[in-house]
């Protein structure tokens, strides 16, 4: 028996010709805020910054002495990249940031953004889990529901669990997404990650990780009838036979990947760390279940580590121990055989029955073998960022704040410092935390120099309300 929808050609996303410039000055100002305290955290404050020494053994380790071909950027691309580029996507490395066709500004500026590193052989890992990739599998996913901030973080643990798992990632359709959906008459409303990353060249880049579109997967896997439902074991094609979702509704094609997938409903957050084995042989499986019992049983707490970092190559129960403080998870989620047996695992988000990863991945994931768990702290760091357009945004922002600063004071700031402030109060559903402008001020005018130059990047559109602030401060 065959589950068929009718057979009608798919229908075309909407169009639209109206200007993205809100979107991109929305996640423009976002980034900017956040660029300071992610140069802090990737460069300066992370203990699980890789040493040299280290690095250079995973290489040997995993990738077979062909680290030092890594820096033939061109034919090592092409020999260890299975993609479906014959070229990259972008006319750069993801290591580059060109702004010469975004508007600006000069490369002096747009320096001055780039906080992620060029490690060519980090692009030659692969998971040690399907390496041998004999048969395509799949990992699908639905973005968070919420802010973009939250969108982000699932990303981030979507593309390493692809990556971990040895999965083609499909990305979603363009949809709306919370906050980027208003005024629909006068702007973009549908998004695609392809709209804030540069994806395709993260692909390109990566031997490791192939990603691939929805509409791809579909015509793929879905119109050749190799979807089954997992309760009927039938023939399920996708609704309606359509294979382009972008821009519509994504309900029915929720509901149909759900049907259709192994959707592990207990992998929460909350709940669970989710671990990945160092390969993935079976016996592994009750190695991490004894890993996690030793761990969780001791209870540490936050103070042990204050200041006491756990060493990034300890042994894996240490540095369990170390994610698991001051937590209630009670449960490791482990990407078992059945799990890498499913050629296709997809993961939800639905608020009504709890289950959603909003949480950032080093605290989720968690990687028997140390080098792996920090080589993707460094792929995120170096390869997940935002598109040119964006970062060239967020660098005019910053070009224009320093020549304010150093015009108002060539002599005592000729490199033109200023300080920022995230006021968020529209939508945060934290009330106690909605601080008035006068608090704010006495909470940080210590650390603030008075009458210097001070950036608010806020979603309050009042502008008395920041007077306690633009009294003191050139605002």
């Amino acid at each position: 028996m065959v589950e068929k929808g009718a057979a009608k050609p798919p229908h075309s996303a909407p169009s639209t010709n109206a200007s993205s410039q809100t979107y991109l000055l929305f996640i423009a100002t976002i980034l900017f805020v956040s660029l300071t305290g992610n140069f802090l955290h990737h460069s300066l404050a992370d203990p699980h910054n890789v040493h040299a020494h280290s690095r250079m053994q995973f290489e040997m380790d995993h990738l077979g002495g062909h680290h030092k071909a890594a820096h033939h950027a061109p034919e090592v691309k092409k020999a260890f990249s299975p993609k479906k580029f014959e070229e990259s996507p972008l006319d750069h490395d993801l290591a580059g940031l060109s702004c010469e066709d975004h508007g600006g500004p000069s490369r002096e500026h747009s320096d001055e953004m780039v906080y992620w590193k060029d490690l060519p052989s980090d692009a030659l890992f692969t998971s040690p889990i399907n390496r041998e990739r004999k048969k395509k599998k799949y990992l699908t996913f639905e973005p968070d529901g919420g802010g973009f901030n939250n969108i982000r973080m699932s990303l981030e643990t979507m593309v390493l669990m692809a990556h971990a798992m040895g999965r083609t990632l499909v990305m979603p359709p363009s949809q709306g997404m919370y906050l980027l959906r208003k005024d629909r008459d006068k702007q973009r409303v549908h998004f695609s990650f392809d709209d804030f990353y540069h994806l395709e060249q993260v692909g390109y880049e990566h031997a490791g990780l192939d990603i691939i579109t929805m509409e791809e997967f579909l015509k793929t896997e879905g119109m050749a009838g190799n979807l089954r439902n997992k309760t009927t074991g039938t023939v399920v094609y996708p609704p309606n036979n359509r294979t382009k979702w972008d821009g519509l509704d994504p309900k029915e094609l929720k509901e149909y990947l759900r049907g259709v997938t192994l959707t592990p409903l207990d992998w929460k957050p909350e709940r669970c760390v989710v671990a990945f084995p160092s390969d993935d042989g079976r016996e592994h499986f009750k190695e991490l279940e004894d890993i996690f019992s030793e761990a969780s049983g001791q209870k540490p707490k936050w103070a042990q580590f204050t200041d006491n970092p756990v060493a990034v190559d300890a042994p894996p129960q240490e540095r369990l121990k170390e994610s698991l403080r001051g937590g209630d998870v009670k449960n490791l989620c482990i990407y078992d055989e059945e799990m890498q047996e499913a050629p296709v695992v997809h993961f939800m988000c639905y608020h009504k029955m709890r289950v959603r990863f909003l949480t950032h991945f080093y605290a989720f994931l968690f990687f028997e073998d140390w080098r792996q768990d920090l080589w993707s702290k460094r792929f995120v760091r170096d390869h997940l960022r935002y598109s040119d357009e964006i970062q060239c945004a967020a660098a005019r922002i910053v070009a224009a704040l320093r020549k304010r600063a150093r015009d108002r004071d060539p002599k005592g700031n000729p490199d033109g410092d200023y300080d920022s402030f995230h006021i968020r109060r529209g939508d945060f559903q934290y009330k106690n935390t909605r601080l008035e402008a006068d608090q704010i001020y006495d909470n940080t005018k210590d650390e603030l120099k008075e009458g210097s130059t001070v950036f608010v990047a806020t979603d309050h559109q009042g502008k008395p309300f920041f007077k306690p602030l633009s009294d003191h401060y050139d605002l």
